[in-house]
């Protein structure tokens, strides 16, 4: 029998505008849609980092019955990891993100901003190294 192998395949954000979502996470860090359904229920687009599309995915989720879809406080924020995190956070903050932390040096030569995102999901760059 084949051993079992595991890997994290997608992420998956329930938003409020499907457009909207697609317009910010592509214009704030380069996401494209590389696939897309439009279900009875939902419209769903599946989102990658041109060059990444075998990492995980964002998967961006408008369910069409206008369901709650209020962010909550029950996990923490999507991690990207960045080599200049001074242009990604101004990326972010002119495709419509709101900076709630400013960059911050955690350990010598890490640094960490957060935003939050139009649709109120809070995003966590990530520096290391140089820069």
């Amino acid at each position: 029998m084949p051993e079992n192998t595991i890997r994290l395949s997608f992420i998956k954000l329930a938003v409020p505008e499907l457009e909207e979502a697609k317009a910010f996470w592509s214009g704030a860090f380069g996401f494209s849609q590389r696939g897309y359904y439009d279900e009875p229920e939902f419209l769903e687009s599946i989102m990658s980092i041109p060059e990444q599309e075998a990492g995980p995915s964002l998967m961006l989720l408008q369910y069409k019955d206008g369901r709650d879809i209020t962010v909550g406080g029950g996990h923490g924020p999507i991690g990207l990891t960045t080599t200049d995190i001074v242009t990604t956070l101004e990326s972010a903050l002119a495709a419509g993100g709101t900076k709630t932390m400013e960059i911050t040096e955690v350990v010598p030569g890490v640094r960490v901003c957060l935003l939050v995102s139009p649709q109120g999901h809070e995003v966590e760059l990530v520096q290391a190294g140089g820069g």
